[in-house]
């Protein structure tokens, strides 16, 4: 993935959730807060994909759909739980934040989830691996 595409990505999801934020749109936007929180995770796994291979991992990480999928699942957790830690700070600091915990959780590992199929496939194509099995070649 081009770099400009990885810079494109950031600023979209800084933009979504800074514009969610200053006008209070997560609430009264039909799906605005699902759109917000299923991008973000996604494009942060799809960032990690990409770390791992400019730094010349061998995709342990997103070895297979399954376990890609659960990786990507868990980095959502850690986001999520960050992300929780920092609304309540918020929050104690007067500033109105939803903290509904259920609806966050299911956001995060939807996206992170996805986003990790995602890069998984990406992975995939970029290392010429089977899909089912990361230790064979690709069959095509």
């Amino acid at each position: 993935m081009q770099r400009k595409y990885i810079l494109v990505l950031i600023l979209f999801c800084i933009a979504l959730n800074a514009s969610g934020f200053l006008w209070k749109l997560f609430e009264p936007i039909l799906l605005y807060d699902e759109v917000a929180h299923f991008i973000t995770p996604f494009t942060l796994v799809l960032i990690l994909a990409e770390i791992i291979y400019r730094s010349g991992g061998d995709d342990e990480f997103f070895d297979t759909p399954l376990r890609a999928i659960i990786t990507g699942s868990v980095i959502g957790l850690l986001g999520a739980a960050g992300w929780e830690g920092i609304e309540v700070l918020m929050s104690m600091m007067g500033i109105s934040v939803s903290n509904v915990l259920p609806d966050t959780l299911f956001d995060v590992f939807l996206g992170s989830a996805a986003g990790a199929w995602a890069a998984d496939r990406y992975l995939d194509r970029i290392f010429r691996r089977s899909r089912t099995n990361a230790n064979q070649p690709r069959v095509r």
